[in-house]
């Protein structure tokens, strides 16, 4: 394998694991449900005033399962393919992933987040900034969406896909169920 294809498999992967959790981020904000059980505790966390470590054990072994999962499974395709940019791009994502929260939460401090009046972002292509999941955490139902965690390019994606997508989510689901009982 040259490294040209090597790296255009990493890259490949860590893209498509970069939507999945945008998708799989978009998906926790509508399931009432799950999101009280898993993704609740997160936004709860950060709106407050600073009181604990950056990245707690919840969110380590939450990644850290992801991760093993994730190279477990480009391990395999890499032996497959005998192209270990799959694996490669696996471990690079699970890194990104670490590195990205302790940047994306660097605004988490003494001032609680609603206090810091950070105002909405503008909607655009480029890369996710810390105010931008900032905003998020304040207004995680707002019109403007920040669910991506790298590509904003993400969100501006599943804004033009909502009016459809929303209709297979489990809110959804449990809406229809509820109307036909």
């Amino acid at each position: 394998m040259s490294l040209f294809t090597s790296a255009l498999a990493a890259g490949a992967f860590f893209f498509c694991a970069d939507f999945a959790y945008t998708l799989d981020h978009y998906l926790v904000h509508h399931d009432r449900e799950r999101y009280r059980r898993t993704h609740g505790r997160h936004h709860r966390r950060y709106n407050g005033a600073k009181d604990a470590p950056q990245l707690d054990e919840y969110e380590l072994t939450t990644y850290t399962s992801a991760a093993i999962v994730s190279m477990a499974t480009m391990s395999a395709l890499s032996l497959m393919t005998g192209n270990f940019g799959f694996f490669a791009g696996a471990l690079a994502k699970y890194v990104h992933s670490l590195v990205l929260h302790l940047y994306q939460h660097r605004w988490w401090g003494p001032v609680p987040l609603r206090k810091q009046n950070l105002g909405r972002p503008r909607r655009h292509w480029g890369f996710v900034s810390a105010r931008t999941h900032a905003f998020h955490h304040s207004h995680p139902d707002d019109v403007t969406f920040t669910y991506a965690e790298t590509w904003a390019g993400f969100d501006r994606i599943l804004e033009w896909a909502h009016p459809h997508l929303v209709r297979f989510t489990a809110d959804a689901r449990r809406s229809r169920g509820a109307e036909a009982s």
